[in-house]
């Protein structure tokens, strides 16, 4: 009988694969006492997406979830400045230059990238994919600092005061919530070698700097008029809007109080300060023990929140926390993170996102969060990390792991860039890391490692769209270092699907990390098979093997106790271009933690391509010796023959299990890949099964990842499956299979009970897993199903497995949609509003008055189609509707071509006199004019002047008289 799991633990009668994958996330063991206490695992590597809108990036959520990306890094989601006399401006601004932070895009007033409704959507969506969302966010500056009077009189900046008065602002004046200048001009903190160079209060670019200290009290968001405590309006910005409680927290929900057990760092041992004196000067972490109370909003009911006065720290604080609880993201980048005091982070915001992640299992945690300081490796650590216990290379400090605060290691891309450039060495990144700071290792501990970004990427100056970058400089064999090693790991695309007219241009990135190859319009798969790779083989402690001029090999293992490690995976990157000669490749010999015998399967398909090997001297599979010894082939990134192919990277590790992932059901089709045809930003590689069944089955059938061994020892000895974030239970146990509480490999997965059949330890030649699925527990629209397949593997070593993934698309029945008018009309030109909250409705089309049995699906074109102007809502506009009733017909159609068709009807009221609307003028009007009348109703408000007074009287017996 097959035993279920439990919530607390594991059955003993379980797989070992399964049973290590269940405990490697609580119990963890330290390579030695020198190495820093965390974890050895990867975080699911992050995709930093951007130049693309919301709408594009939903729908290519498949590729980005069959790529096996867990983390996304969004640009900047706020309104930019727009001088709101120019009708002109398309609000194209990439995003670091806000303005209103509070306004995510509306319907007619755009952010470069879409609306709130399409990006709430594109959340829930990522979500759905096991994805974690990261947003770019702007705490230190706001939009371009402007001084004019027309400006103060507008309202000046969104939330903030800035001391308006009758003439343009000097530098001298008291600039409220900003950093004022001097009497020679205003601080800049991007030259350190300029005038009025002040690292913490100077604009940067020109950009008005926050003071972050500042105390000035008001309400920020008015919502009456009148009241003395709101922000000062303008004619435009700052004016009062009932619709603003809805930013503010909901007094009766209570509060929550969050204890900071502030942060101190040894002055003595801190980085030299050479910024100056005060308001310049960067004075050592030294912030005490606090307690931060705050509100919480009302999802449920927005317009509960109450507007209180606060400054403008605590403005920005509450945006941080209305992303999270209302908008759902997982955490920030923090943008320019050196310009901003370390106190501001260290006692507010950390206190602030405490415990205000809703992880998939439900459980509040701290979110992870990175800034960007280009200051250096210690600076960094020492004043804008918080994410470890304590150092261990001379720094005093009294930290803790509270604000789980990371930064981003700008010195270790910049070395990996001049790698790709012919002007670095592997030794030199290795020693570049942030990672080493904190203890010395390069163990993961802190820092998201990249190559490149929007601010320093493969080609681009940032002053107008940058070209597509060749294959060499997108640095493949640099991304299979980064991808491959611990910590962090960060690819930055660019999708080049957002026009500007000027400003600020993202630079290019790696054209292929969602596997298209935007120069030659064909599929290429090398950063996203790395991705996937990353997710399988990636943990275990990270052993450099050689480190030489051209060649970088590592080793992953695992510590098994009493120092003994066991492999998990060898990685070989090459940044030779070196084409001559007789061979493709470099050779290197060393020792590993692999047991001898152990046979390491070539995974990424470099040894097998004939343009990378066109001899076949790069063997598929090595074996290992006596002692652990190795003898590995890196290929070059040009071939003997001169052929450049960029794949100079290989990874060997023991083979996982292969196979199939069908879905199988009753009805349904497919949802075709798109065609090339389609622009790229929006192009989805994917084909997606389509469910129209109650039920369908999940099946996976497993092969020998290794066919050479001779036999099935080491071959999948189970399987587990996870549908959307997880933790749901689909197997009818009761339970949630894999607690989070016991896991973190495959937390939220469910065991396959329809059937299962491993295939280690059997002359089997396949393995055999089936779970049958209730859909009419999903949604309609699209799911994301992964089946993570374990290899069989001795007590103690670490799990390794291979994913399967497929999003579904189910589509039991037609669109929901809705007419969202329905009158009464009081114009023959009327825009007709149709709304839905279904997923899946793509097009909608409106037709009015079809004659009698006329099949509507045929009717549907180009001038019955509605115009999308949100994420959940389409207009149509009809002109010349005569007075009386209409058949208005909507039509919603999804993408699988499934319809549905609503009737309305309408009453088009021409003639005002018609008071009760009968169609018809008769006596039944005149007495109910003067019923309306008499007691100043609205009904009797006909005439184009509001209230009810002798006009309405002199207009209906008007058209009583005319009969209309």
């Amino acid at each position: 009988m097959q035993m279920p799991f439990t919530r607390l633990g594991v059955c003993s009668s379980l797989p070992r694969s399964l049973v290590l994958a269940l405990a490697a996330g609580s119990v963890v063991g330290f390579a030695s006492a020198a190495r820093a206490q965390i974890s050895p695992e990867s975080p699911p590597p992050m995709l930093q997406w951007f130049e693309c809108k919301w709408t594009d990036m939903e729908r290519r959520m498949p590729d980005y979830f069959n790529a096996g990306w867990g983390r996304v890094w969004l640009p900047p989601v706020s309104k930019g400045y727009l001088d709101p006399r120019n009708s002109n401006q398309n609000g194209d601004s990439a995003g670091y230059d806000p303005f209103n932070r509070f306004d995510l895009g509306s319907p007619g007033s755009e952010t470069a990238y879409g609306t709130e409704a399409y990006f709430d959507a594109l959340v829930d969506e990522f979500h759905r994919a096991s994805g974690e969302v990261f947003v770019d966010m702007v705490l230190n500056h706001n939009a371009g600092r402007q001084t004019s009077v027309q400006f103060q009189n507008d309202g000046g900046y969104p939330g903030f005061w800035m001391n308006p008065g009758p003439n343009d602002k000097q530098p001298t004046d008291n600039w409220g919530d900003f950093n004022a200048g001097v009497a020679g001009g205003y601080y800049q903190s991007e030259n350190p070698g300029g005038a009025r160079y002040c690292l913490l209060a100077g604009d940067l670019v020109s950009l008005i700097d926050i003071d972050q200290a500042s105390n000035h009290q008001f309400i920020r968001q008015p919502t009456t008029a009148g009241n003395p405590a709101n922000l000062p309006a303008g004619q435009y910005f700052n004016k009062p809007n009932p619709a603003n409680t809805r930013y503010y927290f909901d007094p009766s929900l209570g509060t929550t109080s969050v204890n900071n057990p502030g942060m101190f760092t040894g002055a003595g041992n801190l980085t030299a300060s050479p910024f100056g004196q005060a308001p310049c000067n960067v004075p050592a972490r030294s912030e005490g023990a606090s307690v931060y109370t705050t509100g919480k909003f009302n999802t449920s009911n927005p317009s509960a929140g109450v507007p209180t006065t606060e400054n403008a720290t605590g403005y920005m604080l509450r945006w941080v926390q209305w992303m999270m609880d209302v908008h759902k993201v997982d955490g920030f980048r923090i943008d320019a993170v050196k310009h901003t005091p370390s106190w501001f982070f260290d006692s507010y915001y950390d206190a602030a996102v405490a415990n205000r992640r809703q992880a998939p299992n439900g459980q509040f945690v701290t979110p992870y969060s990175f800034g960007e300081s280009v200051e250096g490796n210690d600076f960094t650590f020492d004043r804008y990390i918080r994410k470890v216990n304590g150092r261990t290379t001379g720094r005093s400090v009294a930290g803790d792991a509270f604000g789980n605060r990371d930064a981003l290691d700008l010195n270790g891309a910049g070395q990996l860039r001049d790698l790709i450039n012919g002007n670095s060495s592997w030794s030199t990144v290795q020693t570049a890391h942030l990672d080493n700071t904190d203890d010395g290792f390069n163990n993961g501990s802190i820092g998201v490692a990249h190559v490149f970004s929007h601010d320093n990427g493969s080609n681009g100056s940032g002053s107008a769209q940058p070209g597509v970058p060749n294959f060499q400089a997108q640095g493949w064999f640099a991304h299979a270092y980064l991808l491959m090693r611990n910590g962090q790991a960060k690819v930055y695309h660019n999708s080049r699907g957002v026009t500007r007219s000027g400003g600020f241009w993202p630079r290019e990135g790696v054209p292929v990390a969602l596997g298209w190859e935007p120069l030659t319009s064909t599929q290429n798969s090398v950063i996203t098979n790395l991705v996937q790779l990353s997710n399988w083989y990636g943990r275990g402690w990270y052993f450099p093997r050689v480190t030489d001029s051209f060649v970088q090999i590592f080793e992953r293992a695992t510590d098994t106790g009493g120092g003994v490690f066991s492999g998990n995976v060898l990685v070989g990157c090459n940044r030779s271009y070196a084409g001559s000669g007789i061979t493709s490749y470099d050779e290197r010999t060393f020792n590993t933690n692999f047991p001898s015998g152990t046979r390491l399967v070539e995974m990424t398909g470099n040894a097998a391509n004939a343009n990378v090997d066109p001899t076949s001297q790069i063997p598929e599979v090595i074996t290992v010796g006596a002692s652990g010894s190795v003898t590995i082939r890196v290929p070059r990134n040009q071939n003997f023959n001169g052929l450049t192919h960029n794949r100079g990277f290989v990874v060997y590790g023991p083979a996982i299990p292969s196979g199939t992932l069908s879905i199988v059901r009753s009805s349904g089709g497919t949802l075709a890949a798109d065609s090339s045809s389609i622009p790229d930003v929006r192009q989805r590689l994917a084909s997606i099964p389509v469910v129209s069944s109650n039920t369908f089955s999940i099946e996976l059938t497993t092969t020998n990842g290794d066919p050479g061994a001779g036999n099935n020892n080491n071959a999948d000895d189970a399987a587990v499956f996870r549908i959307d974030g997880g933790f749901q239970d689909w197997n009818g146990n009761g339970v949630v299979d894999v607690d989070s509480n016991a896991s973190a490999v495959v937390p939220g997965f469910e065991q396959f009970v329809t059937l299962r059949q491993p295939l280690a330890n059997t002359s089997n030649t396949n393995g055999l897993y089936k779970q049958t699925i209730d859909t009419t527990r999903l949604s309609e629209g699209m799911h994301y199903i992964t089946v993570t397949a374990f290899r069989k593997r001795n007590a103690i070593e670490a799990p390794l497995f291979r994913e399967f993934r497929t999003p579904v698309y189910v589509d039991r029945t037609g669109p929901d949609v809705n007419l969202g008018n329905t009158g009464p009309f009081t114009s023959g030109n009327i825009t007709f509003n149709m709304t839905t909250a279904d997923r899946t409705l793509l097009d909608t089309f409106l037709m009015v008055d079809l004659p009698s049995g006329t099949d509507p699906l045929t009717q549907l074109n180009t001038f019955t189609r509605g115009t999308r102007i949100d994420r959940f809502q389409w207009n149509r506009t009809v002109t010349g509707l005569t007075h009386g009733f209409h058949t208005v017909t909507i039509v919603g159609r999804e993408e699988s071509l499934r319809t549905t068709v609503k009737d309305y009807t309408i009453f088009v009221d021409l003639c005002p006199s018609d008071i009760n609307d009968d169609g018809e003028i008769d006596f039944g009007d005149f007495l109910a004019f003067f019923n309306c009348y008499d007691t100043e109703d609205a009904c009797a408000d006909i005439d184009e002047n509001p209230g009810v007074d002798f006009g309405d009287f002199l207009s209906f017996f008007n058209g009583y008289d005319s009969g209309c």
